[in-house]
């Protein structure tokens, strides 16, 4: 499948200045621009979003953990073909407008963690 890489990964702290210590002050992820309830840290390839529990975030229906992959164009396709016939709760396919153009579905997974696939490519395609 055309799995071009994780695109980005939010998860909830309690401690929104512990969790950018962590992340930014010892593991050295830059820290792109934060609010009072986000963080974003920006890596060569993807971003980790840190969010307070019962803030007013997109992902707030996320489940425990929100998490999107990009990918081509045919697999976002057969993915879609894929759980149009299966029971898990979905949100989509969306059609995404310029500044996120792309395709999108939601997916919640067994455990209730919204796992996103997308064509928007915000990074290059990997090295390897």
């Amino acid at each position: 499948m055309g799995f071009v890489g994780i695109e980005e990964i939010f998860l909830k702290v309690r401690d929104l200045d512990r969790a950018i210590d962590f992340y930014h002050g010892k593991l050295g992820i830059p820290l792109d621009k934060r609010d009072q309830e986000r963080a974003y840290l920006q890596c060569q390839r993807g971003h980790l979003v840190l969010q307070i529990e019962n803030s007013t975030g997109r992902h707030q229906a996320g489940g425990p953990l929100h998490f999107a992959f990009t990918v081509t164009e045919d697999t976002f396709d057969q993915v879609v073909k894929t759980f149009a016939t299966l029971e898990y709760r979905t949100r989509g396919p969306i059609e995404r407008q310029a500044p996120f153009k792309g395709r999108t579905l939601f997916i919640f997974d067994p455990d209730g963690n919204e796992t996103e696939v997308n064509t928007r490519y915000l990074y290059e395609a990997p090295l390897r």
